[in-house]
Parts: C-alpha cells; structure tokens; sequence
C-alpha cells in the first residue's frame, strides 16, 4: 500500500493531532492523538486498512452498511495497543 494514502498531521485540536488516512476508495480514517509518532500511526492505518477490507471480502457483510462486530472492535484495539501505546 502506499505512504500517499497516509495524511499524517492534517489539524490540531488545543493539545490533540488528528491524523488521516484515505483509502483507494475514498473511505476516511482518522486518529485523534497526542504523540507524534509518524510511523507508529502510519503502520495503524495501514493495519486497520488492511483489517477493514477484509471485513468487506466477508460473504456476511452487507456492503454501506456500520461495521457491527466485537471481533473488528477488538482487533482494532489490540492494534492500537500494539502500535499507540
């Protein structure tokens, strides 16, 4: 994947970054975060990208529609352990 689709800093918000990522299908993550840890946050997105299509190439997954499962939720998380904190 490529670094283009990672925005890093696009504002700041009192003491906060906000970070973005854009995907080749125009879907919009964002990060809310105080470190500046460029590549800790690049390596999230791309991770959570990653995750986030295979949630779509599921059979189960009515396309347009909220992503409702614990299992996203908690791999989301154990990212953002992984690379956040």
């Amino acid at each position: 994947m490529s670094t283009a689709c990672y925005l890093k800093i696009v504002d700041r918000y009192n003491d906060w970054n906000v970070s973005a990522y854009v995907t080749p299908s125009n879907t919009r993550l964002m990060l809310l975060h105080e470190a500046k840890a460029d590549d800790a946050i690049r390596l999230f997105f791309t991770d959570c990208h990653e995750l986030y299509l295979k949630t779509l190439l599921n059979p189960f997954y009515e396309p347009n529609t909220p992503i409702q499962s614990q299992a996203f939720d908690t791999k989301v998380n154990v990212l953002a352990k992984k690379y956040l904190f």
